[in-house]
């Protein structure tokens, strides 16, 4: 399973802490938690996408 929420705002996503934590003690029991920092591999295409039109537009204004 992967997110994008850290395991101390579960609460406030799912808007109730006795819900997040009984979530997180199931999934917790036996798994291993890695944190990855950096730059997302799903939305790389988007945001090169967005650097274009930023670029695109910057030109234009200067």
């Amino acid at each position: 399973m992967t997110t994008n929420v850290g395991i101390a705002d579960w609460a406030g996503a799912f808007g109730d802490a006795t819900v997040a934590a009984a979530m997180l003690d199931r999934l917790l029991h036996r798994a291993a938690v890695a944190g990855i920092d950096g730059p997302s591999y799903r939305l790389r295409g988007h945001q090169n996408q967005a650097e274009a039109i930023r670029a695109g537009v910057n030109a234009r204004v200067s």
